[in-house]
């Protein structure tokens, strides 16, 4: 099973409809039904739906600065079916529902095959002789954006996505057809073929097509966008990608085609520097490592290079090179932090602060976790790790540009148990100050995360909800007034 799928960024607003916030096995009062979701349109005000539904509805999340702030406010249907409505301001923005229409739309892979990017609604429905499940809504007039959904006929749980934009279809997406990859390729293969290949080259390098991915844009034109698939010829589970744009090759990338053993110790992650040339690493760590991708070409070349961690079952160095020098070094499960941290010392350390003095506060120089930019320059960006000294659980971290701290955030090191009550969060209101906030609850709440200063300051502030197993608050404070809200786990 494989999934082919095309880039659909304009409807991004409206994958709410994948998001479920209630839990606890607790109902959430508000109901609506089908009918009443169906006769709901973008542009009614608040007041409108309420009057139809009888409710006002649960309000999960609520942003914004003055004025201007979005709304999201949730029903449920029968059974485990949830809707959602997105306010902008008071007027309504976006829709979604799952589970609340439960039509059996089907579609077959080959009805899949046929439809074509630019399709209307109605070439779709004719073509399928079913309209589909609406799951979501966004957008008003001409750039309204609607993502409709179809189960994969002859499949168990294959789903079709199809997103429509000012009413022409700009997305598809399937999960669940039994197709198989059958053009094979091999390691020698996949480094023979360059970076602006054209895909008649590809193909005929590889004896085969490959299987389409995803396609997207005119044919024939400069922006056309292919993405093809091709099987490891020594398993299973490796694979190729190449990305086509205007029929030529701009990015290629590989998963197990290199079997090779590369590994990377801590020391010397830690000592390789931004701005070194791929052979000074090569001859630095005594191996090459495997290219996972590549894209672009001459000064906009980037390669994606990848090491095992020495001494781990699962940890990789991840190390960018654009323009053949290093750009970026990530560790990803890399290392035992053995450095150490207090909520005191995390709560001492404020934003501006040299790393200098974070490290002599604390004693130590940090876990390096990755490093991007310019060595010594204003845009050279450092993340450090240090473990919680109450938990194993535990841990803070801290990111430097430029040499001074940019934003910090912990998990675990404040243990307090600050709670809020379901009524205390709904009446909070957008541009409260956090002293206001303080003063309703009557805790200050668990301070995660903190970035900027003055009026670019942001501060993300936890709360558990009282009378809950996981019920959590995020409220989020921007220029020292609360600009969201988030409440997850309500009964």
């Amino acid at each position: 099973m494989f999934v082919r799928s095309l880039s659909f960024y304009v409807l991004a607003l409206v994958v709410c409809s994948t998001i479920v916030f209630h839990c606890e096995g607790a109902p959430i009062i508000n109901s609506i039904n089908l009918q009443q979701y169906s006769t709901i349109q973008l542009g009614w005000t608040r007041d409108q739906i309420t009057k139809l539904i009888g409710d006002e509805g649960k309000t999960i999340s609520q942003s914004g600065l003055g004025n201007i702030y979005i709304t999201t406010v949730q029903y449920t249907g029968t059974s485990l079916s949830v809707v959602i409505f997105i306010f902008q301001g008071s007027i309504l923005y976006g829709k979604s529902q799952t589970g609340l229409d439960n039509g059996n739309y089907l579609m077959n892979e080959q009805q899949y095959n046929s439809i074509q990017i630019g399709w209307t609604r109605d070439q779709v429905t004719k073509l399928v002789n079913s309209s589909g499940d609406n799951a979501s809504e966004a957008g008003t007039g001409n750039l309204t954006a609607v993502i409709v959904k179809y189960k994969g006929a002859g499949t168990k749980y294959g789903v079709i996505t199809l997103g429509f934009y000012a009413g022409k279809i700009v997305s598809k997406v399937e999960i669940g057809f039994a197709s198989t990859v059958n053009n094979k390729i091999n390691l020698q293969q996949y480094s023979t073929i360059q970076i602006g290949w054209t895909q008649q080259q590809v193909v005929q390098l590889l004896g085969g097509s490959g299987t389409i991915m995803s396609e997207s844009g005119l044919a024939g034109t400069a922006y056309q966008t292919s993405t093809i698939q091709y099987t490891g010829s020594q398993s299973v589970f490796s694979l190729a990608i190449f990305t086509f744009q205007g029929g030529k090759l701009l990015s290629k990338a590989q998963v197990g085609l290199d079997t090779g053993f590369y590994t990377m110790t801590q020391s010397q992650f830690s000592s390789i520097e931004i701005g070194w040339t791929r052979d000074q690493v090569t001859n630095f760590v005594g191996s090459q490592g495997s290219i996972t991708s590549e894209a672009g070409s001459g000064t906009t070349k980037a390669i994606l290079v990848r090491y095992t961690a020495a001494g781990s079952v699962y940890g990789n160095a991840d190390l960018t090179f654009i323009d053949g020098k290093l750009f970026q070094k990530i560790g990803i499960g890399y290392f035992v932090i053995s450095n150490t941290i207090n909520l005191q010392q995390y709560t001492r350390i404020q934003i501006g602060w040299t790393q200098q003095q974070v490290t002599q506060l604390l004693g130590d120089s940090g876990t390096l976790l990755s490093q991007s930019g310019t060595q010594n320059s204003p845009y050279q960006m450092t993340m450090v790790q240090y473990k919680g000294s109450q938990s194993s659980f535990s841990l803070a971290i801290f990111t430097f540009q430029g040499g001074k701290l940019f934003s910090k955030a912990q998990s675990g090191l404040d243990t307090t148990d600050y709670q809020i009550t379901p009524q205390q969060y709904n009446q909070l209101q957008i541009g409260w100050t956090r002293d206001q906030v303080t003063s309703l609850v009557g805790s200050q709440g668990n301070a995660i995360s903190e970035a900027g200063t003055g009026t670019l300051s942001a501060t993300i502030v936890q709360y558990k909800v009282y009378g809950t197993l996981f019920g959590t608050v995020s409220i989020g404070f921007f220029g020292g007034k609360l600009n969201s809200k988030t409440g997850v786990g309500f009964k």
